[in-house]
């Protein structure tokens, strides 16, 4: 986590620069966002895969207040994943902010894929700016691995 902690720095004065913006009218905030987070990715049955840690990368679009589409980029120690997935915003955009994702993950090298349904939250500090927290499950369909868990905490950036 302490590679990140530049990262929060910048998106701290980001996040200060775009309340300035808001206030005098000239950010006009859209649906687009982008996001880094800290993996840990935990394969269970008869894998060649093994519990690590990494990096993933988000980016989404938001079809509508309730719901978004994004896609994930995720490497770890020997391994990269792929995935796509729709959030629903079940609760709505409070300052705390729970979703539930559905969609499709798979892992380069592993042959893993297979449906992902997960949960989290979002916390918003801004409007732009928030921290999110996820926990997901990959079925694997017709592989070696039958599941992969995963844990990821990181901050998204909307524009």
């Amino acid at each position: 986590m302490k590679r990140f902690l530049p990262f929060l720095a910048a998106f701290a004065a980001l996040a200060a620069r775009a309340d300035d913006l808001v206030e005098d009218g000239q950010y006009d905030f859209d649906r687009f966002y982008v996001g880094v987070a800290e993996a840990v990715v935990m394969p269970q049955g008869g894998s060649r895969m093994s519990d690590h840690t990494g990096a993933a990368f988000r980016f989404g679009y938001y079809l509508s207040e309730m719901w978004a589409l994004e896609c994930e980029a995720a490497w770890v120690a020997d391994r990269a994943g792929l995935g796509v997935n729709a959030l629903w915003h079940w609760w709505g955009y409070e300052r705390l902010d729970p979703f539930f994702t559905f969609g499709a993950k798979g892992w380069v090298d592993d042959g893993q894929v297979g449906p992902s349904a997960g949960t989290g939250a979002f916390y918003h500090v801004t409007e732009e700016l928030s921290i999110r927290l996820d926990a997901a499950a990959t079925l694997g369909v017709d592989t070696h691995t039958e599941m992969v868990y995963s844990l990821s905490a990181g901050i998204q950036w909307a524009f």
